[in-house]
């Protein structure tokens, strides 16, 4: 069920004066002037009714650019049970679309507007004036008429439930970036959102280093740091994420590695430092030999069969083995507890330790990497990323847009190019995901709700509908524009909150 906010206005007693004193008007004509005042209240009426669907049709038109790009899903490489839509969700309940709507009107009022019927009035009222404290506007995620960016400034990623995603990140002062100088850009690095792609570019067309930076607000304030500075990132559908991040995880925290794992076994097999909170993921694989005789058997080896180079970008040959072990750490993963940085959720990246969002001029989405590059290079550099005429008619002055061209031809040999996102660690997905159920997939999809909602990311449909357990039965995931007017996942992993 979705709240209503009461908006009606009482009505204005209205005297005509005259001198201080009451007008007496003949009696004929009182039905003249009572006729008047009710045409000019319906005038205002369809007046303030304009107004509004002027302000959201504005709206609309304004991010339409942002809304198509908000609603792409970057579909996996492997053909995972679902089907991302390229358009934005809707819901087939008018009520729902209607409430996605008001919260897009109600968070993109002014603070100096103070009009009984502006948005700012009316959030203001939402939040101190409706009889429930209890009551929230649900919405679909991905429904909302706002940017990426637009909609993470109003979300609030909750310490009390995400403090342990929220540490990964720190307290926004003093945050890692790749920084160019000349250009005044600073780019968020998100891991397993087309970061490999980023660090190319800034590094090879844009002069940029990695070092700290400022990312709070007060940072980018006259006179501060970062003052005149952009902050860029791109950001990933979570569920294709999530597959990526798992498969990062799984090697980064295997006991073959012993660099910067915090996990990692001695030589009798033992943990020196921490156990493994999920043991059975490296479950008779002691070696990165092992872990490669299941991803890529010896008996389906072209022969010679003991050269191991075959197997290094082949796709996965697994039995099952390793997906099952994907299966069962979903559904013993809290969501809340991640044991490596790559499990750690996009919203928290881009936010401090209290919650709030770090300091963000633009976020792009990796479903159109070379779309959203081509944009930063025309913003920053006056070409475009893609574009290599200038190049072949010999017109070496830098007008040609050669950008991404010249990226591509500096990967290393170990980097391939994607549906215009190069990848650093290019290698194929060890299990397969073509045996992950939909069972699977719903779950990350709700441990995932935080980035859905607070980024505007619709769900896959395989994600959509009543098939999530809520209280005394199944619900859709939504989101809610809590008592503080802030975005909010409307369920928590676990029924954490």
């Amino acid at each position: 069920s979705f709240a209503s906010v009461n908006m009606t206005r009482s009505p204005r007693s209205i005297n005509s004066r005259k001198g201080g004193a009451t007008a007496k008007m003949p009696g004929c004509s009182i039905n003249v002037v009572f006729l008047a005042l009710v045409l000019m209240a319906f005038v205002f009426t369809g007046s303030t009714f304009l107004t509004f669907h002027a302000s959201t049709s504005y709206q609309q038109s304004r991010d339409e650019a942002q809304i198509r790009l908000a609603n792409q899903n970057d579909v996996p490489s492997d053909n995972i049970h679902y089907a991302a839509s390229s358009q934005a969700q809707q819901s087939n309940d008018n009520d729902a679309a209607s409430i996605a709507d008001l919260v897009t009107w109600m968070l993109l009022g002014k603070t100096s507007d103070k009009d009984y019927y502006t948005p700012d009035n009316a959030l203001k009222r939402y939040r101190h004036d409706s009889p429930s404290s209890q009551t929230s506007l649900q919405f679909a995620p991905g429904t909302l008429h706002l940017s990426h960016e637009q909609t993470l400034r109003h979300c609030h990623a909750d310490p009390s439930i995400y403090r342990r995603h929220l540490e990964k990140r720190g307290s926004g002062k003093s945050v890692r970036v790749s920084y160019s100088d000349p250009h005044k850009l600073a780019y968020v690095m998100l891991p397993k959102s087309g970061s490999s792609t980023a660090r190319f570019m800034l590094q090879h067309e844009f002069d940029a280093k990695e070092v700290n930076k400022p990312l709070v607000d007060a940072a980018f304030a006259p006179g501060g740091p970062m003052e005149g500075v952009h902050v860029l990132t791109f950001v990933r559908d979570p569920l294709s994420r999530f597959l990526s991040q798992y498969d990062e995880a799984f090697v980064r925290t295997a006991p073959w590695q012993s660099s910067q794992n915090p996990f990692r076994k001695d030589a009798d097999g033992n943990y020196p430092d921490r156990p493994h909170p999920f043991p059975f993921l490296h479950e008779h694989l002691h070696s990165y030999r092992d872990y490669e005789n299941v991803f890529c058997p010896p008996e389906t080896r072209v022969p010679p069969q003991s050269d191991r180079k075959q197997c290094l970008f082949a796709p996965t040959r697994e039995n099952g083995t390793l997906a099952a072990r994907f299966e069962r750490f979903v559904r013993e993963y809290d969501g809340l507890d991640p044991f490596d940085v790559h499990l750690t959720l996009q919203v928290p990246l881009l936010s401090g330790m209290d919650g709030t969002p770090l300091h963000l001029t633009k976020i792009y989405n990796t479903s159109d990497s070379e779309g959203g590059w081509n944009e930063i290079a025309r913003q920053f550099l006056g070409k475009s990323a893609d574009d290599r005429d200038g190049e072949r008619n010999g017109n070496n002055d830098g007008s040609g847009g050669e950008l991404l061209g010249k990226a591509k031809e500096k990967a290393t040999k170990n980097t391939k190019v994607k549906g215009g996102v190069i990848e650093g660690r290019s290698y194929p997905r060890r299990f397969d995901s073509k045996l992950v159920s939909v069972e699977t997939q719903r779950r990350i999809c709700r441990l995932a709700l935080l980035d859905y909602c607070c980024l505007n990311l619709p769900l896959p449909e395989v994600c959509r509908g009543k098939h999530h357990e809520a209280g005394d039965g199944l619900s859709e995931l939504f989101c809610v524009l809590d008592k503080k007017g802030k975005i909010q996942p409307g369920m928590f992993p676990n029924g954490v909150g």
